[in-house]
C-alpha cells in the first residue's frame, strides 16, 4: 500500500521530527541562571516598552512559589525557581507566560530558598540553604543525582545557610564554599577541586554572627585565554582558576565585615566590591574598585557613597547604580556612582515609606528597580539626575514577610517580581 503526503504534511512532519528531540523550546533571550547570562544583572534585551507600568501594571499571572529568595531562572518557554512551600525544600517549574505549573521537585528539609537555579540545556542545578545539590532533568523534574556539600565534600555550612547560586561554566559547577569555592563536575556531581575551610578564629568586625563561610555568588571572568572565579570568605576576595581551583591571588579584606552577600561586579579590567559595616565601624569603606588581571590587583579607589548590603549593583557607561542601605536599615535609596572617583552623582528615595532594600537590574539602558515595598519603576540610566519613565506598587495587600528583596527580571517582554513569601507576580511590559 502505498501513502501520499502532501507537501504541507511533508513540512509538519520534518519539523515534529526536528523539535521533538528538543528539550526546551527558545525564543527571544533567556535569562538562565542568578544575575542573567553574564551575571552581572544587565539583559540585551530592547524589544520592550519602559512606559507599561504608567496606567498600572498589566499582570498577566501571580504563583505561589513557596518562602525564600530565590529568584528566577529562564530558558525558552520555562521558568524555574525554588522556596520552601508545606514545610519542603521545593523546585518549581512554570510555564514562563502562564505561571501553569510544568513539573516540581520537593524533598524534606524546613529550610526556605536562598540561592537562585541554573538552567543548563537538559539540566537544573539547585542548591538548598543546608547545602543539598541537586541536578535535574529539565523536561520533567527527576532527579539525576544529589550531593550533599557539607556531608560528601566537607564544605562548611555558613552561620545562616548557602545563599550563593551554582555557576555553570564548560562542565563544572562552581560553588561559593569554605575559603576560595569548589568546582563539582556538572555530569556526576563528583568534586574535581575544593579549597580549605574557614579557621576556628579569624578577626571580623560581628565575629559572632559568622564562621567565615560566605553567601555571595562566584563570579566567572576571563584573562588572557583563562577562566577564573572570584569567591568571597573571610579572607577576602580570592581569584581562582575555574579548571583546576588554583589560587591566582587574594585580595585580603581590611576588616572582615562578616558576611558578604553582593556578588563582586566584573567591568572590563576593574572589580567593584561592595562592603558593609555597621557601628562602630562606620567610619570603614564601603566599596572598593580594584584593578582585575593576572597580577595581585591593585586599589584604585575606596568609597563610603554606596554601602549596599544584600542589593548588586550594575555598571553602565562608565556609572555605577546601586541601592544604598540593606535590611537592618531605614531610608533605602538609589544612588548612581561615578566609576572613576568612587563619588556619588545622585541620590533618589523611591518612596516615602521606610523601606529597606532597593533593588534592580538594566536592559536597553533603562533601569528597572524594585523596593521591599513593592514599588517597581523604570528609569533612564542617566549620570545627571534620577529620571523616571514609570512606576506601579505591587501587591498592596499588608502581608507578613511580604518583602521584594529578589531583584526584578526581565525576560521576553514580561519582569517577574518575587517576595519572601512567595508570591512570584509576572507583569507585561512587551511593546
Amino acid at each position: 500500500m502505498k501513502t501520499h503526503l502532501s507537501l504541507g504534511t511533508l513540512v509538519l512532519f520534518l519539523f515534529l521530527a526536528v523539535c521533538g528531540g528538543c528539550t526546551l523550546d527558545r525564543k527571544g533571550f533567556d535569562w538562565p541562571s542568578w544575575r542573567g547570562p553574564a551575571g552581572n544583572g544587565i539583559s540585551r534585551e530592547s524589544n520592550w516598552n519602559p512606559k507599561a507600568l504608567a496606567d498600572g501594571p498589566t499582570i498577566l499571572w501571580k504563583a505561589d512559589v513557596g518562602q525564600g529568595y530565590s529568584s528566577v531562572a529562564i530558558q525558552g518557554s520555562r521558568l524555574v525557581t525554588a522556596g520552601m512551600k508545606d514545610g519542603n525544600y521545593t523546585v518549581f517549574c512554570l510555564a514562563a507566560d502562564s505561571g501553569t505549573p510544568v513539573w516540581q521537585y520537593t524533598f524534606e528539609s524546613f529550610d526556605d530558598a536562598q540561592a537562585t537555579p541554573a538552567i543548563d540545556g537538559d539540566s537544573v542545578y539547585a542548591l538548598s540553604k543546608a547545602g543539598i545539590l541537586l541536578c535535574l532533568d529539565a523536561r520533567n523534574g527527576k532527579l539525576r543525582w544529589q550531593k550533599d556539600l557539607v556531608a560528601d565534600y566537607g564544605a562548611v555550612r555558613p552561620a545562616y545557610g548557602f545563599a550563593g547560586s551554582p555557576v555553570v561554566r564548560g562542565n563544572l559547577l562552581v560553588l561559593t564554599a569554605n575559603t576560595a569555592g569548589m568546582a563539582l563536575d556538572k555530569k556526576t556531581g563528583e568534586k574535581v577541586w575544593s579549597s580549605e575551610p574557614p579557621p576556628a578564629k579569624f578577626e571580623a568586625s560581628n565575629p559572632s554572627d559568622t564562621n567565615g563561610a560566605d553567601y555571595a555568588t562566584p563570579v566567572v571572568y576571563a584573562r588572557q585565554g583563562k577562566s577564573y572565579a572570584l569567591i568571597a570568605s573571610w579572607k577576602g576576595i580570592s581569584s581562582v582558576e575555574v579548571t583546576t581551583g588554583r589560587p591566582l591571588w587574594v585580595y585580603e579584606w581590611e576588616l572582615y565585615s562578616g558576611r558578604h552577600v553582593t556578588d563582586p561586579l566584573v567591568i572590563g579590567d576593574r572589580v567593584y566590591v561592595a562592603q558593609n559595616f555597621h557601628p562602630p565601624y562606620k567610619d570603614l569603606p564601603g566599596s572598593l574598585l580594584l584593578t582585575v588581571g593576572a597580577e595581585k590587583p591593585a586599589l584604585l579607589w575606596k568609597s563610603s557613597d554606596l554601602t549596599t548590603e544584600i542589593s548588586d549593583a550594575v555598571a553602565l557607561d562608565g556609572y555605577l547604580y546601586g541601592g544604598q542601605g540593606g535590611p537592618y536599615k531605614y531610608n533605602a535609596s538609589l544612588r548612581c556612582i561615578d566609576l572613576k572617583t568612587g563619588q556619588m552623582k545622585w541620590e533618589q528615595k523611591m518612596t516615602e515609606a521606610m523601606s529597606k532594600c532597593v533593588s534592580l537590574m538594566a536592559a536597553d539602558r533603562k533601569l528597572i528597580v524594585l523596593t521591599d515595598d513593592g514599588v517597581l519603576a523604570i528609569a533612564e540610566a542617566s549620570a545627571e539626575a534620577y529620571r523616571e519613565i514609570s512606576r506601579c506598587t505591587l501587591l498592596q495587600e499588608a502581608k507578613l514577610f511580604n518583602k521584594f528583596w529578589v531583584p526584578p527580571v526581565l525576560c521576553n517582554g514580561r519582569i517577574y517580581c518575587r517576595n519572601y513569601n512567595g508570591e512570584l507576580v509576572c507583569i507585561d511590559v512587551s511593546k
